[in-house]
């Protein structure tokens, strides 16, 4: 155990760094809005509707819940 120790601490920063970025997105972006990061690279805010890849998104039952409208 002692050795996987420091994994649990990489596994814990991505996870932080993982939830600042979408809070910082969330924060300074509006859904649809392009931002442009260089001539040929934009980042734009969406949201997916369904599991993996939207996959499913337009059916009804556990991969569109109501809080995703």
């Amino acid at each position: 155990m002692p050795r996987a120790l420091p994994w649990f601490g990489v596994a814990a920063l991505v996870l932080v760094l993982d939830l600042l970025t979408k809070w910082a997105v969330l924060a300074h972006f509006a859904p649809g809005e392009p931002r442009a990061l260089a001539p040929f690279f934009n980042l734009v805010l969406v949201f997916n509707r369904g599991a993996a890849f939207s996959f499913l998104a337009s059916a009804p039952g556990w991969q569109s819940l109501p809080y995703c409208s």
